[in-house]
């Protein structure tokens, strides 16, 4: 396994399916959110992702589900967010975020990995990652009430801090 990857995964024709190999956090998930985006724009609009494996996940990561799952909802396809094995601290925060509420949360197991292919890890520079993270919060913001009081702090820093810069959020 490449020591960059963090994630595994497979497309497939009626859903792809997404591996958690350890940490899921900002330092990480640029990748992930780009592969979404390809494949909504490919047409995809079911997603299955397995926390297995997952030691932790942070708000940045989860802002991007959130941002997916709503893509989802908008689409003219029908399709879902489907997120595996959440377990202990990971559940917590999925339902403490009311995620829960948008995507199905399953305890269903997947043996079979051996279709999965390292999604491989592009260096992002700052604005690169400050643009995701924002982006990311402004999703989970925009999910509930309790969210936007527990986030807009986040946003209200960087949209401050990063756009007053040459490239803006």
């Amino acid at each position: 396994m490449n020591k960059e990857s963090y994630f595994q995964v497979h497309v497939g024709q009626r859903s792809d399916f997404l591996k958690i190999l350890s940490k899921a956090s900002y330092l990480n998930c640029g990748p992930l959110r780009s592969f979404f985006n390809e494949r909504l724009k490919a047409g995809q609009s079911c997603f299955v992702i397995d926390f297995q494996d997952c030691k932790s996940i942070d708000s940045t990561f989860l802002g991007i589900l959130v941002g997916l799952a709503l893509k989802i909802k908008k689409s003219d396809h029908s399709g879902s967010l489907t997120l595996l094995n959440l377990r202990g601290r990971n559940l917590e925060t999925v339902e403490n975020l009311g995620i829960h509420k948008i995507a199905v949360v399953s305890s269903e197991v997947c043996t079979d990995s051996s279709h999965l292919e390292a999604l491989t890890s592009k260096r992002i520079n700052g604005v690169a990652s400050s643009k995701i993270i924002y982006q990311a919060h402004k999703a989970l913001m925009n999910l509930n009430e309790k969210n936007l009081k527990s986030f807009s702090d986040v946003v209200s820093y960087l949209e401050q801090n990063q756009l007053g810069s040459e490239k803006p959020l």
